[in-house]
């Protein structure tokens, strides 16, 4: 069994692909996986730390971008439709998987020219322009949302959730002696400039509640110096990061979680059983305000827009929820019903039959 997994550029992309590639060495040992992405990206280095094969093609982002970058994001799309054909060809794969990003639209453009089996994963509520692209030339889309269905144009759609890290919801929390509850700040893979900005600025306004909490904050490369300069002056016991390696820990040891509204993110929310205050980046299209509303709507989360937050919004909210046990309680419940823990199993399974049955 040979697989293409395409996609990546955020930790969103990358690790539902690698709990899928886990899965499918764990179900067929002889399995032979191959990432493709852009060189540059989050993608290259834990693909390489972890074992797997990883190879660039040449492609830049769409969406967002002025005139003279989506006239360069065009030129690229032949280019790495060439690179990616000569990469299948050379690797020859029965399935070639999108995980998202514009980096699978050349690899599953490829797949098609080249008659390779074809399967979209679909993490968000409102489909990316390459997913809406592909999927009616796809073999089988897979979607996180209900809601995701009927804005794709395909023949065979499974709503079979996002795959998260195996360890996720699984690790118990270490025994630390804290009274006070420990909150959860997450920006993404690379930070998120405005929540770092409010946390801040929310700091010395925590400290007036009656137990203050321990914080895990992952800021980001850019902001680390500057967030923890502040956590040190405010005098918090607080494990400041860039970068978190150990997510399984993180979730396990928190009470409350403040985030970026990312589809991987809310999976592994769900998977985590975690409360959370959802702050949905504004310049992705609008992705991920849905999202959030899906998580809103089904009791597991609140919402603050970006354009609406500040240190005092931010601190009021975090009072509100962290120190409410009934409530995150309530929150946590809601936020189980949202995943699929076997989501990497079933995706899996239904490709395999895909392959090995046609």
């Amino acid at each position: 069994m040979r697989v293409v997994i395409a996609g990546g550029g955020t930790g969103g992309h990358l690790y539902p692909g690698i709990a899928l590639a886990e899965t499918f060495m764990r179900f067929r040992s002889e399995a032979k996986v191959l990432f493709v992405g852009t060189a540059g990206g989050i993608g290259e280095n834990p693909l390489l730390k972890k074992g797997y094969c990883f190879e660039a093609i040449s492609s830049k982002g769409f969406i967002g971008k002025g005139l003279g970058g989506r006239v360069a994001s065009l030129l690229a799309v032949p280019k790495g439709l060439i690179e990616s054909m000569r990469i299948l060809r050379r690797f020859s794969p029965q399935l070639v998987i999108g995980v998202g990003g514009y980096s699978a639209g050349p690899v599953l453009l490829a797949a098609i020219l080249l008659r390779i089996k074809r399967v979209i994963l679909e993490p968000n509520v409102v489909p990316g322009l390459s997913n809406r692209l592909v999927a009616p030339f796809c073999h089988m889309v897979v979607t996180a949302f209900t809601a995701s269905q009927t804005r794709l144009s395909s023949n065979r759609i499974n709503r079979l959730g996002v795959p998260v890290r195996p360890e996720i919801g699984t690790k118990k929390p270490g025994v630390t002696g804290r009274k006070s509850p420990t909150l959860l700040i997450l920006g993404g893979s690379q930070g998120a400039h405005s929540i770092n900005q409010a946390m801040m600025s929310a700091l010395p306004l925590l400290k007036d509640l009656k137990l203050i909490p321990f914080i895990i904050h992952q800021t980001g490369k850019r902001d680390l110096e500057k967030v923890q300069s502040v956590y040190d002056t405010e005098h918090y016991e607080a494990d400041v990061t860039d970068f978190i390696d150990d997510m399984a820990g993180a979730y396990a040891a928190a009470d409350l979680v403040v985030s970026r509204a990312g589809a991987a993110t809310l999976s592994e929310l769900a998977i985590a059983k975690k409360g959370s205050i959802l702050i949905p980046f504004p310049h992705a299209g609008g992705h991920q305000e849905e999202n959030a509303l899906a998580f809103v709507k089904a009791g597991a989360s609140t919402m603050l827009r970006d354009r609406e937050l500040s240190g005092p919004k931010l601190a009021e909210l975090i009072d509100k929820y962290l120190f409410d046990a009934d409530q995150l309680k309530l929150m946590e419940k809601a936020a189980s019903r949202q995943g699929n823990k076997k989501a990497a199993e079933d995706i899996v399974v239904a490709c395999l039959e895909l392959v090995e049955n046609s």
